[in-house]
């Protein structure tokens, strides 16, 4: 029962940590091309 609860521990701070990767890159991308993709140019080029 504790390694379970553990282990679901490690996983919640993985998925927070892998979130707050994601929204940082996201941010730093996007800061050069906030504009296309509100005008919704980076949809067509796979959103990069």
């Amino acid at each position: 029962m504790k390694v379970s609860r553990l282990v679901s521990a490690v996983f919640v701070v993985l998925a927070l940590g892998v979130a707050s990767l994601s929204l940082s890159a996201c941010q730093a991308m996007g800061d050069g091309s906030s504009g296309a993709s509100s005008s919704g140019t980076s949809g067509s080029s796979g959103g990069y």
